[in-house]
């Protein structure tokens, strides 16, 4: 739990910003007949890089 604290502490330090999926909403399952399904993929990036490019998106 420690480590989540500290990777978010960071993340706010460094001023990053979460740029959001399209496509799927989810990234991993498990395959099985009742899915466990997962978003394990995070991009991060600079609030100046969205204001350069806006239309920057992430597929998975």
């Amino acid at each position: 739990v420690n480590d989540i604290f500290l990777f978010n502490e960071i993340i706010g330090h460094l001023g990053l910003v979460q740029l959001p999926s399209k496509g799927r909403q989810y990234t991993w399952s498990n395959m099985q007949t009742s899915p466990l399904l997962e978003q394990i993929d995070w991009f991060f990036t600079l609030v100046a890089w969205t204001s350069d490019h806006p239309n920057t998106m992430v597929f998975p």
